[in-house]
């Protein structure tokens, strides 16, 4: 059964490691586990501007991203949307979601990487146009 709108905030909310699908120059779906943060109701990424799915989203910005909880009760939701570019202060986004992902210290060790604002990392945000979910009952 879908979750109710407070259960899928809650659950987009969580720290998860996500699946991005994008279209390739062959039309062929191309998948691939990234980090993500939620916030304002819609999702915030990076990733490097060479990388795959960065040249596939430039090509055609309609993605999916899916989030599952693979232990009972199981849950998931089916973001998809338009990926898009945005301008934000790269290091505080890698901070907020490494130190989540990876705990404080070594979260923060991660961060320091990402101190500067590279021109080869891109950030980009998914705008949903539909998010689908499922809640089992067990």
């Amino acid at each position: 059964m879908p979750m109710t709108n407070e259960d899928l905030q809650k659950f987009l909310s969580e720290t998860q490691v996500a699946v991005i699908s994008t279209v390739d120059a062959d039309n062929h779906p191309r998948s691939a586990p990234i980090w993500y943060e939620w916030e304002d109701g819609a999702a915030y990424l990076f990733t490097g501007r060479r990388t795959l799915k960065w040249r596939n989203i430039e090509r055609n910005p309609h993605v999916s991203l899916c989030l599952d909880l693979r232990e009972v009760p199981y849950r998931s939701a089916i973001v998809e949307g338009i990926a898009e570019e945005v301008d934000r202060p790269l290091y505080d986004l890698v901070l907020s979601m490494s130190t989540r992902y990876y705990g404080e210290e070594k979260g923060r060790a991660f961060a320091e990487g990402y101190r500067e604002n590279s021109p080869d990392v891109v950030i980009f945000r998914i705008t949903p146009e539909n998010i689908a979910s499922f809640e089992s009952d067990e």
